[in-house]
Order: structure tokens, then sequence, then C-alpha cells
């Protein structure tokens, strides 16, 4: 298949899967110590407490629609510019709105490293120890990992695009190697690396977590530039046989290394998807789903926030119950309401420059 037809597909159940990978996260918050503590059944518990693997989908889903999205780009100075002011206006208005709505629930105050490094999107950089990774907004450490692929993106990209397809394929299982030789998707600020080289070793967050946006780069090049591969990962039966092999890791998995595979196999399951010829990715496709899938950004950074609210405004344990409807909710008005008429209100001088 041409590659220009290939780049013209309609990549509508990714959105989708933001919604899945949103909700994943969303249930570690609110539903892991709750079901511990009615003492749920094991398997619950474990998907629930696995649920944090949603963000890994988000790095490799981020580096393969990016990488879609930009294929051909050429990034000159200009074409940049305009790739990070399309990513600001992407992320932060609603990031802004998550910070402004933790304000009045802080528990402590703000300290000014901890002011500048969150507005900065440089918290995930601090010190592991010193806990500023977590601060005001729990969850934004992934946005300043986020910050640093975008920053590499067109750096990378040019370069990895005039490689031979079989060294492409080379270097996306190197990637799966490293995510779970090194355990990546359970790195976050504060985690413990087991001592490497005979010392206690923290390391740079950031910089291990590039390997999964490094793998969902590969496997779009891959998905755009093989067709033997596309004609491999297609079609309803690998659909569900990957679908369930991440519901396993999920409900099974214990240890830094098996609880990686999820990454891994989440990269297979989008290429498969991307193909469009499956069941589950017509379902994923659904106008209820690509709504609930561009709300999902909001979902995922609003979850503190409303949780807080919540519990301040709510009595328990009926807050608990309240926070995710409500959080759900406010997404969806953050989505249609904010999200999108910043991003055209931030993005629409550049585009009246352009010729």
């Amino acid at each position: 298949m041409p590659q220009e037809q290939v780049l013209n597909r309609n990549l509508a159940a990714l959105t989708g899967v933001r919604f899945l990978a949103a909700s994943a996260v969303l249930m570690f918050h609110f539903g892991a110590g709750f079901a511990h503590r009615i003492h749920a059944p094991e398997v619950m518990v474990h998907i629930l407490t696995n649920g944090y693997l949603g963000v890994p989908l988000f790095f490799v889903l981020s580096g393969f629609i990016i990488t879609y999205s930009h294929f051909d780009e050429a990034f000159t100075t200009g074409r940049t510019a305009h790739f990070m002011l399309a990513r600001v206006a992407r992320i932060y208005p609603v990031y802004l709105l998550s910070l402004l709505l933790m304000l009045p629930v802080l528990a402590t105050p703000l300290s000014p490293i901890d002011a500048v490094s969150v507005l900065t999107m440089t918290q995930a950089w601090t010190p592991p120890a010193s806990g500023h990774g977590y601060t005001w907004v729990m969850q934004a450490w992934t946005l300043s990992i986020e910050a640093v692929f975008y920053l590499l993106f067109p750096l990378v990209w040019p370069l990895l695009r005039r490689l031979p397809i079989a060294a492409i394929h080379g270097l996306a299982l190197l990637s799966m190697v490293i995510i779970v030789v090194f355990g990546t998707p359970s790195i976050s600020p504060g985690v413990k690396m087991v001592p490497l080289l005979g010392a206690d070793t923290r390391v740079w967050i950031p910089i291990l977590r590039m390997p999964e946006f490094a793998l969902g780069m590969t496997l779009c090049a891959i998905f755009v530039r093989c067709d033997r591969t596309r004609a491999i990962l297609r079609g309803t039966a690998v659909e569900i046989v990957l679908a369930l092999a991440i519901l396993i890791v999920m409900a099974k998995a214990d240890t830094m290394q098996t609880k990686a595979l999820f990454a891994p196999l989440a990269g297979l399951l989008l290429f498969a998807l991307a193909n469009g010829e499956g069941a589950l990715t017509r379902l994923l496709a659904t106008r209820p789903m690509i709504l609930l899938g561009g709300a999902s950004y909001a979902l995922y950074i609003l979850q503190g926030p409303v949780r807080a609210l919540c519990a301040a405004i709510i009595h328990p344990p009926l807050d608990q119950f309240a926070s995710p409807i409500v959080t759900l909710g406010a997404a969806i008005l953050a989505f249609l309401f904010v999200e999108q008429p910043a991003r055209r209100a931030i993005l629409a001088p550049f585009r009246k420059r352009r010729p």
C-alpha cells in the first residue's frame, strides 16, 4: 500500500484508547485503596492497583500519534516553533485550570521551587527524595516527561525517519527490551531503583521513560512503511489476543519487570488498532468513545483537584463514589469549553500569519 494512503487513515480508535488509559489511572487513584479495604477479589484488586499502567500507555500512544501526525514534517525553525506552540496549546490551558482548582485545597503552602517547577513543567527533574515531583497536582509529573519528549522529537525524528526499515524494527525491539529490563513503567518521582553498579542509584525520570515514547515512534514508522508487518498485526483475533494478554498482565503481574510487559503489548495493540480492521477498532471508534477520548487528558489531569474538592465538600464516604462521576463530567466540560476554545485561540494568530 502506498505510504501516502497509509498516512491518510483515520485513527479514531486510538482516540478511544486514550479514554481507557485515563480511566485506568482514575480507577487506580479512586478504586485501588477502596478495593483493598473491602477485601474485594484478588483479581480486581490487582487490576485496580495496576491501573497506573495507563501512564505508559499514554507515553507509547503519544510517540505513535505524534509521529503519525508529523511523519513527513520538515522541521525547519518555523515549523518547529509551530510544533512547540501546538503542544503548549494542547496541554497548558487545562493544566492551568487544574492548578487553579487545586489552590484552595492545598494541604501545605507552595514553596518557590514547587511553584516554579510545576509552572514550567520541570517537576520530574527535581530530586526524587524531595517530593517536588508530586507537588500541587500529583499526576502532573507525567506532563513534565511529555515535555521532554516534545523537545526531543523535532531533533530525533528526522534522523530516525532516514533509517532502513530493518533498523527501525531493531530499535522497536530494543525499546521493548529496555522497557522490560529496567521496568520503566513503574518508575515515577520518588521511586528507588534496584541498586545499580553497587550503589543505591536514583534515576533521571524523564530520560528513563523515553524508551516508551521511542517504542511508539518506531512502531508508527513500521506501521507506515512496512506492508508485511501490517498484514500480520491486523484483525479481530489479533486485537482480542493482545487485549487479553494486557488484561492478564494487569491481573497477575506483581514485579517491575512483569508489569513492564504491559507497554510492549500495548504498543502492539495500538499497531493493530491503527490498522482499523477489527471489532475492537470499530468499538473504540464510535462517537461516544471519540468524545470520551477527546476528554481523556482533562479526565487525567483534573482527577486530583476534583477529588480534593469533593472531599472538602461532600461528606465521606459519599465523596469517594461521587468523585469519579464528577471528574468525568468536569472533564467533558473542560474539553468542550476550555481545551478546544483555548487551543484555537492560541493557534489562530499563527495560522493567520502563515501563507
